[in-house]
């Protein structure tokens, strides 16, 4: 049997981001979109206080959404809208009650790839890690993060990603002024 390509279930470019899709709650080896593995177990990030959840309305940080994730739930430049909540913003789609994604299973690339970011700057586009993941800061020397490093070279490898980041220009842009903030793990060509 042939062994199964980790970009076989890329999401429908056509398929529609709403409040109404449902969440999932895996175990540590959840694979979310496209078969992307997330390297934070979920029990960490059920207990974090920190994705989905922001200090400012316009925060940069919260997640773009690409052309071809056409969806509700996003403003005019492609980001998330948020909510406001107690003097923070959380997104559109995050539930406060039990720290869940209400469009988990159809969550936006930028989503299911954090703690990883991609950052383009002038024609490079780059992958970094974001320091400020709890997880990360935990994990930060761990083997674990080369391990999914190397994984995650071979899954922006792939021509089928490669096609996706190309026809989703709007994800790519630059975090050249949050660098403190991120470490660079390596180039991607696209």
């Amino acid at each position: 049997m042939p062994s199964k390509d980790i970009t076989d279930n890329l999401p429908n470019p056509g398929a529609r981001l709403s409040a109404s899709a449902s969440h999932r709650r895996d175990g540590p080896a959840r694979q979310g979109w496209g078969g992307l593995k997330q390297f934070v177990p979920s029990s960490v990030c059920l207990q974090c206080e920190g994705c989905c959840r922001f200090q400012l309305a316009e925060s940069p940080w919260r997640p773009k959404v690409g052309e071809q994730e056409a969806q509700d739930g996003v403003d005019q430049a492609g980001y998330l809208k948020t909510i406001a909540q107690r003097g923070h913003y959380n997104c559109v789609f995050f539930n406060k009650k039990d720290s869940t994604c209400g469009i988990y299973g159809h969550r936006p690339f930028e989503c299911a790839l954090y703690p990883f970011v991609l950052s383009k700057s002038k024609e490079r586009l780059e992958l970094y890690v974001h320091l400020a993941c709890p997880y990360i800061q935990e994990h930060h020397l761990n083997q674990d993060l080369k391990i999914h490093t190397d994984y995650l070279k071979v899954f922006f490898a792939q021509t089928q990603v490669k096609d996706f980041l190309k026809h989703n220009s709007r994800l790519l842009h630059d975090y050249t002024p949050y660098r403190q903030e991120l470490e660079f793990l390596f180039t991607i060509e696209v």
